[in-house]
């Protein structure tokens, strides 16, 4: 079992219970010192689905992976607390698989950030599974909350870090009845709904923090469907949701912000970079991921905050038969890279991919229908052991020319630079042979340049590479 000393998060709050942004003092900001686990850099998590990562080829596979953060969407309150008098059942099948998971992920060193949603119709008023919490059961959901964190933070499970939904800038109207998730979202309601999530927050979060306070609790992962309305796009305002909780109070009640990224494939005959083009809707904010991290910054300035960001949930999805396969688990992979690098780039903390084990949602996962290795699980892997090695975070690097995107880690004597060529023509790029030090491809096998006159040469094409070399 490995072991890894984590630095747990701290938070930096001036301001008491701050209802709105009008009540922060003017030209101040609210500053929350970020993430830190270990030494080197570690962002990379996976999403199993629920149950399935104490399975033993899965678990195996997670082994071999070496990821850091592990995501759990399996609590179920409904599950636990079927009627408003209830005592919680502790043996809830939805439980007896989060503590077998729990187990697992320690045991292979991975640190769990857990979900806590799927409410109860008693506390909704809905028939729908996925539904807001009226705010006269948010001291019961408190209640609830507190016992789970006090139960789980302790010996055997150690869990820290609590996310309260998933992707709660849904409206429950929007999907069907049996969705088994936290959704918040009200298409009528200027702020869609997110004031009373950030309602929510204020009654269950010290309740939290009474339980444990070490906790660390996540804003729960946006969907952020699009950052404003267009043509064709229904009235309601999604994108509002996160400045409603604000609005709300919320600011305190939240240690890290989540947000969600998907792109979808299409077979196309050139290689294609579906992370900055293939989302219209965030192609003129710089893309999916950086576009999407630009907002949250944004609507945070506006309140006077700056907390970090955590990308606990993307993937390259491929809908209907998936006829390309090939390419699909090829463009799989360099979304990966891509979308990784620049997310980590922009200071997100965590990026974690849904799902691990496979196929996996529209056949997302990193492994495949006999739970091996897709080309995407090669790409991860190489990316960890190559950043196990830095401790800098990263910045983009434009030495090697306009037409290579370029991503430069700092090492212990030397630097670590990421780079593909953007429109997926190979291009060659020359140093001297004093300054290499080694080079691997995208799955991480070594790569030998060509020697001559004290240069080496290598090439790069739209699949990375990872360049070690003396500064």
């Amino acid at each position: 079992m490995k072991h890894y000393i984590i630095i747990v998060l701290l938070m930096l709050s001036v301001v008491g219970n701050l209802p709105a942004a009008a009540q922060q003092p003017a030209g101040t900001t609210t500053v929350y010192i970020p993430i830190v686990s270990s030494n080197n850099i570690r962002p990379f998590g996976i999403e199993p689905s629920s149950g399935s990562l104490y399975t033993n080829t899965v678990q195996s596979q997670a082994t071999n992976l070496g990821a850091h953060w592990v995501r759990l969407n399996t609590l179920s309150w409904r599950e636990a607390q079927p009627t408003a008098t209830s005592p919680i059942n502790w043996s809830a099948p939805s439980f007896q698989r989060f503590e077998q998971e729990v187990l697992a992920a320690n045991a292979l060193g991975l640190q769990v950030m857990a979900i806590v949603d799927d409410h109860p119709s008693w506390a909704t008023g809905s028939s729908k599974i996925c539904a807001a919490i009226l705010d006269e059961y948010h001291d019961e959901f408190a209640a609830f909350v507190r016992a789970v964190v006090a139960k789980y933070s302790q010996h055997p499970y150690y869990v820290r870090y609590w996310e309260l939904g998933n992707e709660p800038d849904v409206d429950a109207n929007l999907v069907s009845d049996d969705v088994p998730f936290g959704c918040w979202g009200d298409s009528n309601d200027e702020y869609y709904g997110g004031e009373r999530y950030g309602r929510m927050l204020a009654t269950v979060t010290p309740a939290i923090r009474a339980a444990d306070p070490g906790a660390k609790i996540i804003f729960g992962g946006l969907l952020l469907d699009r950052p404003a309305n267009q043509i064709g796009d229904p009235p309601d305002k999604p994108f509002n949701f996160l400045e409603g909780a604000l609005r709300a109070g919320a600011a305190p009640y939240f240690d890290i912000l989540a947000f969600h990224a998907y792109a979808v494939f299409y077979p196309t005959s050139s290689p294609f970079d579906f992370d900055s083009k293939a989302s219209p809707k965030w192609s003129g904010k710089g893309g999916l991921t950086v576009g999407k991290i630009n907002f949250l910054r944004d609507v945070m300035r506006r309140y006077g905050i700056s907390k970090p960001i955590i990308l606990n949930e993307t993937g390259l999805r491929c809908l209907g038969a998936c006829s390309a396969a090939l390419q699909f688990e090829q463009a799989k992979a360099n979304h990966l890279v891509r979308s990784a690098m620049r997310a980590i780039a922009e200071g997100v903390e965590a990026y974690i991919w849904y799902t691990f084990e496979g196929p996996g949602w529209q056949r997302s996962g990193l492994l495949d229908d006999n739970q091996q290795p897709r080309p995407a699980f090669l790409a991860m892997k190489a990316a960890i052991e190559r950043l196990n090695e830095v401790r800098v975070p990263p910045q983009s690097f434009t030495g090697y020319g306009t037409d290579i995107e370029a991503y430069r880690f700092s090492g212990n004597g030397f630097v670590l630079d990421v780079l593909w060529s953007m429109d997926g023509t190979s291009r060659q790029i020359t140093l001297p042979a004093t300054s290499f030090i080694a080079a691997y491809t995208r799955d991480g096998t070594s790569i030998t340049p060509t020697s001559s006159g004290g240069t080496v040469t290598l090439s790069v094409g739209f699949e990375n590479i990872y360049l070690k070399r003396r500064p």
